[in-house]
């Protein structure tokens, strides 16, 4: 009769501990995408670092980062291993999937980059016949319009497309690469912690795309569109979010 109490009391003690409402987990997809995921940067990549941000913001959920890559991320998205990503463009590759994107985060893109050379100008930019670029494997562009498929880019517009922003913007300041399209907002971290690299390159005024990055999220989930717009203004309006910028460089 005792250790039948005992156990009773064991078994109440362990309920107590249990919180009356646990907290869900939400994973969120991320790729290899500086300065938003650096697979080279360790634990301080501006989607980790937001993440950390959402989870010490609120007690709800609990957010937690997937791996996937630029060309798979849909695929582990049909699959379920992820129901939210961050810093997206439902442009690049999402339409007729089930999505819902947040409101826009920041505003950004991608921009042009070559050697810098007193024969060149802006209009440089203006015509890529006969010139080589250089971008990133996976990445949608505007001069492509968007088309992604590496043969078609190669046959089209003689790009070569590797997998880090230090190759493209090396590549441009080597000549190796006569255009490399480089994402503005780890261009300006890079010349930040490379100061003299800025000499060396001609940097286009226009842009290849104006990204509107948002957060997507799967339609039907929890939290819904609505709650993820509250939690960012929320964080905005408590000066969260430009702390956050702010370590980025980013305006």
């Amino acid at each position: 009769m005792n250790m039948h109490r005992a156990l009773i009391g064991l078994v109440m003690a362990w309920l107590c501990l249990i919180p009356a409402h646990a907290q869900q987990v939400v994973k969120v997809g991320g790729y290899d995408f500086p300065p938003f995921v650096d697979k080279t940067a360790g634990s301080t990549s501006l989607t980790l670092d937001l993440i950390a941000a959402m989870n010490a913001f609120q007690k709800k959920y609990v957010f937690e980062f997937v791996e996937t890559s630029s060309k798979r991320r849909f695929i582990h998205f049909d699959e379920k291993k992820y129901d939210l990503i961050f810093f997206e463009s439902a442009e690049w590759g999402w339409q007729g999937r089930d999505v819902d994107a947040s409101d826009v985060i920041i505003q950004g893109g991608a921009i042009y980059i070559t050697r810098a050379d007193k024969s060149k100008d802006q209009h440089y930019f203006d015509d890529f016949k006969g010139k080589s670029i250089w971008g990133i494997l996976g990445y949608h562009y505007g001069f492509a319009n968007f088309n992604p498929d590496p043969e078609f880019l190669r046959k089209h517009f003689n790009a070569h497309m590797t997998t880090s922003q230090d190759g493209l913007i090396e590549a441009a300041v080597s000549g190796r690469a006569d255009i490399s399209v480089v994402v503005k907002e780890y261009l300006q971290i890079y010349l930040f912690n490379h100061p003299g690299v800025e000499k060396k390159i001609l940097i286009s005024k226009k842009f290849d795309a104006v990204n509107l990055y948002t957060i997507l999220l799967r339609k039907g989930i929890s939290p819904d569109v609505g709650e993820i717009n509250k939690m960012l203004s929320d964080m905005d309006n408590a000066g969260v979010l430009k702390k956050l910028w702010g370590k980025y460089k980013l305006k």
